[in-house]
């Protein structure tokens, strides 16, 4: 006779999806109908979580019993994440943790869809850490020759890093504050992005530079110098000392607006760029800045200088792959990763309508 054991429910993916949700543990246990050192102490893993207690988490956190049930040991952001996430100055903490806890969950479900692929491994992914070789700029001129960039714009960075071994994953971070950060557990995985879908085009591309310069530069030293350094190399990446500086000279906002449609870059980002190579004065940058603030676009560029979108694929390729090759249902696949299938499609499958009708 076969004795089925129960798998009892994970404290830390209580913690978890609590997180994922926005909550402080009084508002958990406002709708549990508990006190707050009840929940205190199920995250603990000092309270039995009972079958009423469990039935209450999945109705109050949106999780099929499955998730509460997950097995793995929940890491959070990292030193080097927690250094450099690109962000606002100020951002709430709940509004922090709920983004790292999405990002953790969208990693395992990143991990359990590798064991089906053998092409991503992220083991020739550029790395120069910046303690070892020293100047920010050089580092970026070798990660653009590593990546045989030609001289000039890079037409598609998203494509570009994806082809390199990268996984982009677009979030919805449910706040403006927060542009995307970085995880990377070295070789072997891919080092995985993790932006803000809500990005304008010109401001996803340079959080991709950005970021990439973290991976690149900062994976194992975290300092109080990264944001600068990672600024740094997302202006050299982006626009080469040695193809843009003659085409910084005397700027003005109709020059600088074609300069965006051809670099693929905020005219904001021109002007630093223009700055930082002793081409303009710091009366101009500031006398530019002002101007552009007063007519709007600090925070939001004119659209129709927008460069193209760029749509991450190999995440998707994955989810695909699951769907058309190994033979899952998008319920089925959901189930396995222990996700509702509403949040499920709002996550993997939001922009791609010929997918939501595969049963």
């Amino acid at each position: 006779m076969i004795s089925l054991v129960k798998t009892e429910p994970n404290p830390q993916m209580v913690l978890l999806a609590r997180l994922s949700r926005g909550l402080t543990q009084q508002a958990l246990a406002q709708q549990l109908g508990v006190k707050q050192g009840t929940v205190s102490r199920m995250e603990a893993g000092s309270l039995p979580i009972s079958d009423d207690d469990l039935t209450g988490l999945v109705r109050a956190l949106r999780y099929p019993e499955s998730f509460f049930q997950r097995r793995e040991m929940v890491s959070g952001p990292g030193l080097a994440e927690l250094y450099h996430a690109r962000k606002r100055k100020t951002v709430p903490a709940t509004t922090l943790h709920r983004a790292y806890a999405v990002a953790t969950i969208q990693r395992m479900h990143v991990e359990q869809l590798l064991r089906a692929e053998t092409d991503l491994d992220g083991a020739s992914f550029p790395l120069y850490p910046h303690d070892e070789y020293g100047d920010v700029e050089q580092v970026a001129r070798t990660v653009r020759a590593q990546l045989e960039l030609p001289p000039g714009p890079i037409f598609n960075l998203t494509a570009v890093l994806e082809q390199a071994g990268a996984l982009i994953v677009e979030c919805d971070f449910e706040s403006r504050h927060i542009d995307g950060f970085t995880q990377w557990r070295g070789p072997g995985q891919p080092p995985l992005f993790f932006i803000n879908r809500h990005l304008p085009p010109d401001r996803w591309r340079w959080t991709l530079a950005h970021e990439l310069g973290h991976a690149v530069l900062h994976t194992m030293s975290p300092s109080d110098a990264m944001e600068r350094e990672a600024d740094l190399f997302a202006e050299e990446f982006l626009m080469p000392r040695q193809s843009i500086k003659s085409q910084l000279l005397n700027v003005n906002f109709s020059k600088l607006a074609n300069l965006k449609i051809h670099w693929k870059v905020s005219i904001q980002a021109l002007v630093t760029r223009a700055y930082n190579l002793g081409l303009m004065s710091p009366r101009q940058r500031t006398y530019l800045f002002m101007q552009w603030s007063r007519a709007g676009y600090r925070l939001r560029e004119p659209e129709h200088l927008d460069p193209p979108v760029e749509h991450p694929k190999a995440l998707y390729d994955l989810v695909l792959k699951h769907l058309s090759v190994l033979g899952f249902t998008i319920a089925q696949l959901a189930d396995w990763l222990s996700l509702l299938e509403a949040e499920f499609r709002r996550y993997y499958l939001p922009d791609h309508p010929t997918l939501q009708v595969l049963k």
